[in-house]
């Protein structure tokens, strides 16, 4: 049986070795060859930018190196335009030109920002840019020439002179535009007044013709390219390369070698020697001679089938070709690959094959590819169809019984082909032998693979006027589809009759698709010569009957059902439309009923199937999706996770339990089977089994992409966020019951995964503290304590002061306090089932009272006898304080008692807040031995004085005089009086300092100083 896998433009646009993917679980991976087709590049600073993808077929890809070409780094971007045809840069800007107008990119290609602003209704694509001094020129559309002056801002038709708009290329210097054209043998025309005015110059063109030169007819002047101060003009049609050294004012024809190409797409170079890049298969072609002589320089460049553009950049040049970009250092005699450009399974091994980059081979699904193009014309043809047999693989024309490692032409095998055009099978394999046909001679077999080939006609009429469209097998009966009717033969070929189909014409079997089930075979047509419809025979081709009248494009089998895609003759809004849809049969094709609903835009030729689904790809950018069914068609599930947004699957294919996708210009992807089917059980939940009522807790399971999570809890119990997640958050409730995770998919629902749960009673925390007491003097401690409930058996303390942390983790606090220090505890219990945690207790603003301010500067006098009297002590301030110390009694100090020495007395005095201040002066107590008694006969006090000053005598004498001296010795006070023993006088009215006191008595006089304060 023949295998066909289309993979239409699969190529990867890639730069080799530097593309690293990551992808999530349960999702495509890429896994195809690397490289791609560049379509243009452009130097900005130290950058080099490239861009990738076949027009408007694939989705393009911006590059950029930033070491010449050694290493590229693919562009990260969201919005990289569809179908860009150009590009230029200018400064810091980037410009694409595209299919819908231009792009300019201020961030390196990050960002792109569509710049119509000017351009004229109607078409948009922008073939080409260049740039002459600091305006940019496009041109593509219809319109011709338009610039702009402002950085893309704004556009204006610039089409003065320009005779023939339809530009074909496009080049400048920084004062010169030059446009080659070509609808209408104009040639070339410059711009030397950036694009305000045009001039023709093709002065010297001519047009070879029939082997004639026509003058005055220019040809098509398919690329520009300047070479040192020559210019030189690439043509199409075999017309050669043409140079002018006068900026175009004339033209010589270089050489009739050139002329050997049929279109040149691509010219540059340096000093003498030029480059020129041509289309179908020529490659690159070099003159180091100016343009005298031209020889094919393609020496390691692998993929030269069509050159698109060159590149000079710091003494390189690069060369932008189908599959990838190439660099020269030596001006193109030697060129290193730096980019290469996907189905098809022979054993273990699968193939791709690309739109221009040839067919590659991987043995180990894609992780790495091998390039397997030896002996085919990769470089002139597409190969992105191949057809395996189990003995060989199909290329176009060519074919391989090696596994790929080399290709011949498979005429060399086979007479014939096994089907009508270029891109099948040149035969198939039925019953150990070989079976080919060719037009108007008849069927081939080979029992021998090939060496030796036998016709086997019996039973076909008239075979000289016979088309062959196709042949096929059941396993048991050969079909062969021609143009005079199906035939059938159920002994190899030795006979073959004719069956009856209804409605033949002799295109009906133009590409026809065959499928069988048992004893039931099925033909689809696809609309050759207006025959449609799918047929059946139960009689091994004897009659076949229609069942339904689908246009079929492809037929798939699952399991024992039919599967047919195509499109359906439909009445829409009253009008027959074709729609693309697709069918199932599950009674051996008796019978069909659509299963693609209202999807539209299906891929119909990407249908394929395993043994209990089916997918087929959609396209509608920029959302394309694969879809899947596992329920023969009642659901489809986008199962597109993973694959990049742009990628269009273009063919699909199922190998070894993964399916492959194709796509167009972004690789080759690839997914197991197994991820489409109904979840598995989720894995052992997390999430706590004796959670205390009341709390906020987490249960979750291990995510699978593409899986929903359906949760249930207990009745009391609330799902606050997650749910349809792997992971919800709840509200305890006080029931005991199971919290179940239910996972689904597009494809249905899984075993369900259950976790007990018993809640635990919960406890409010609480704390309160207090102070053994409130209104202390200042310098005191104050000492909090905490009660606490529900702290369980190692609680947390954070005791805070005015908000900052203090003191230790423990119930009570003891600090000196400041007045009006607010304190309070901040309390977390570690106890099971805590609530409320952590909890903040009152707060307890302090009361700190100041200490009086004391005085007590002096006591006269400060040293006293032995033996001498006790002394009133006096002097505090403020008055009504306590004094005390070593020989003090109810504020008296005794010398007697305190003894010899220095004694610090202390005086104290406490305020109506029990607040005390304190002084101490010393008094020092002396033996005086020797002295006479009578030194100890007068007592004043107190001294110092504020105002009453009392005088005592001891031996109770009287006191007749009393007279006082201020420091200058001035006498400031004379008083007599007659008083026995003691009297007192008030100071009242003096000036405070220091005083001499006299005391005259009867029969003596005493002195004493003293001090007013």
């Amino acid at each position: 049986m023949t295998n066909k896998f289309f993979c239409k433009l699969f190529k990867n646009t890639a730069i080799l070795l530097l593309l690293q993917f990551t992808v999530a679980k349960a999702q495509w991976t890429q896994t195809g060859p690397e490289g791609g087709y560049i379509k243009c590049m452009t130097v900005s600073g130290n950058k080099i930018f490239s861009v990738s993808g076949f027009y408007w077929l694939s989705s393009p890809e911006i590059y950029v190196s930033n070491d010449s070409g050694e290493s590229w780094l693919i562009i990260e971007s969201n919005n990289v335009p569809a179908d860009i045809r150009a590009i230029a840069s200018i400064g810091n800007s980037l410009f694409l030109g595209t299919g819908s107008g231009i792009y300019r990119s201020d961030d390196q290609g990050t960002t792109w920002v569509l710049k119509n602003t000017g351009i004229p209704p109607g078409d948009k694509w922008i073939n080409h840019l260049t740039i002459s001094g600091n305006t940019i020129f496009a041109a593509g559309t219809s319109q011709g020439m338009i610039r702009s002056t402002d950085n893309g801002e704004h556009w204006t038709v610039a089409n003065s002179g320009l005779t023939d708009t339809y530009v074909y290329s496009l080049t400048a210097t920084e004062t010169a535009v030059f446009a080659g054209t070509g609808d209408q043998n104009m040639g070339v025309f410059r711009s030397i007044d950036y694009g305000t005015t045009w001039q023709q110059v093709k002065n010297g063109m001519a047009y070879y013709y029939n082997g004639q030169w026509i003058n005055g007819e220019a040809p098509m002047i398919t690329s520009l390219g300047f070479s040192g101060n020559d210019l030189y003009a690439g043509t199409s049609e075999f017309q050669g390369i043409w140079k002018s050294s006068d900026y175009g004012d004339n033209w010589i024809f270089t050489s009739m070698e050139t002329m050997n190409y049929s279109e040149f797409s691509a010219i540059s170079g340096t000093g003498t020697t030029v480059l020129a890049g041509t289309t179908n298969g020529g490659g690159v072609i070099r003159s180091i001679n100016n343009g005298t002589t031209w020889s094919a320089s393609n020496n390691g460049i692998g993929n030269h089938g069509q050159v698109t553009s060159f590149l000079n950049k710091d003494g390189n040049t690069f060369v932008g070709t189908k599959g990838g970009i190439y660099k020269t250092v030596n001006n193109g005699i030697n060129s290193q690959i730096i980019s290469s450009p996907g189905l098809a399974v022979s054993g273990s091994e699968i193939f791709v094959g690309t739109q221009g980059g040839g067919v590659f081979r991987t043995s180990d699904e894609g992780t790495t590819w091998e390039e397997v193009n030896n002996g085919l014309p990769y470089n002139e043809w597409s190969l992105n169809a191949l057809y395996s047999t189990t003995t060989a693989l199909f290329a176009w024309d060519r074919v391989s019984v090696d596994k790929g490692n080399t290709w011949e032409m498979a005429s060399l095998y086979c007479p014939g082909t096994a089907v009508g055009d270029w891109n099948g099978p040149r035969w198939i394999e039925h019953n150990n032998a070989w079976f080919a046909f060719s037009a108007n001679v008849g069927v081939y077999r080979s029992f021998n693979q090939g060496s030796n080939w036998n016709l086997i006609n019996n039973g076909i009429q008239n075979i000289s006027d016979i088309l062959f469209h196709n042949i096929f097998s059941n396993g048991q009966t050969l079909y062969l589809g021609s143009s005079t009717g199906l035939y059938y033969s159920g002994n190899n070929g030795e006979q073959w009759n004719s069956g009856y189909f209804p409605e033949f014409n002799i295109h009906s079997f133009t590409s026809a698709s065959f499928i069988s089930n048992g004893n039931v075979d099925v033909i689809g047509l696809k609309g050759g010569g207006g025959s449609r419809g799918i047929y059946i025979s139960t009689d091994q081709g004897i009659s076949w009957i229609q069942t339904h009248n689908l246009l079929v494009h492809k037929f798939a089998k699952k399991g024992d059902d039919l599967i047919a895609s195509g499109t359906n003759l439909e009445i829409i809004n009253g009008e027959a439309v074709e729609v693309s849809s697709v069918f199932l049969s599950q009674n051996n094709g008796q019978s069909w009923i659509k299963i693609s609903g209202n999807l539209n835009g299906l891929s119909t030729l990407t249908l394929t199937s395993s043994e209990s689904k089916l997918f087929i790809s959609k396209y509608s950018p920029p959302n394309n999706q694969v879809l899947c069914s596992a329920d023969n068609g009642t659901t489809w599930v986008d199962v597109s996770d993973g694959l990049d947004q742009r990628a269009y699957a273009s063919s699909l294919e199922i190998i070894n339990d993964k399916i492959f996708a194709g796509t167009n210009g972004l690789s080759l992807w690839k997914r197991n089977l197994s991820e489409f089917s109904t979840p598995a059980q989720p894995g052992v939940m997390a999430g706590n089994e004796a959670p205390c009522s009341g709390s906020t807790e987490t249960y979750s399971v291990e995510n699978v992409s593409g899986v929903t999570y359906s949760w249930q809890v207990p009745d009391d119990w609330s799902i606050i966020d997650g749910n349809g997640t792997n992971n919800i958050t709840v509200t305890v409730g006080e029931t005991t019951g199971i919290v179940l995770v239910i996972p689904s998919n597009g494809f249905g629902t899984g075993p369900s995964r259950y976790h007990m749960v018993t809640p635990v009673a919960s406890y409010e925390v609480n704390v309160s503290i207090e102070v053994d007491q409130n209104g202390i003097c200042n310098g005191s401690i104050m000492l909090f304590n905490a009660e606490t409930g529900h702290g369980g058996n190692d609680p947390v303390y954070d005791w805070l002061v005015n908000g900052f942390p203090a003191g230790e983790n423990a119930p009570e606090f003891a600090y000196i306090a400041a007045n009006g220090d607010v304190v309070k505890l901040l309390f977390t219990s570690n106890a099971e089932c805590a609530i409320q945690n952590q909890v903040e207790s009152n707060s307890i603003t302090t009361i700190v009272n100041a200490l009086p301010e004391v005085a007590w500067n002096s006591f006269e006098p400060d040293s006293l006898c032995i033996n001498w009297a006790p002394v009133i002590l006096s002097g505090g301030d403020p008055a009504g304080g306590t004094y005390t110390g070593n020989g003090v009694t109810d504020n008296i100090f005794n010398p007697a008692e305190a003894g010899p020495g220095s004694h610090l007395i202390n005086y104290t005095f406490s305020n109506e807040n029990n607040c005390s201040g304190q002084i101490s002066l010393p008094i020092v107590v002396n033996v005086c031995a020797g002295i006479p008694e009578q030194e100890a006969k007068m007592v004043i006090y107190p001294n110092p004085v504020n105002d009453l000053l009392t005088i005592e005598m001891k031996n109770n004498q009287a006191i007749e005089v009393i007279e006082l001296y201020n420091a200058m010795g001035m006498k400031v006070m004379d008083k007599r009086v007659l008083a026995a023993g003691s009297a007192t006088i008030s100071m009242n009215g003096l000036p405070a300092g220091n005083y001499i006191l006299k005391v005259s008595c009867r029969n003596e006089t005493l002195i004493k100083s003293i001090i007013l304060n």
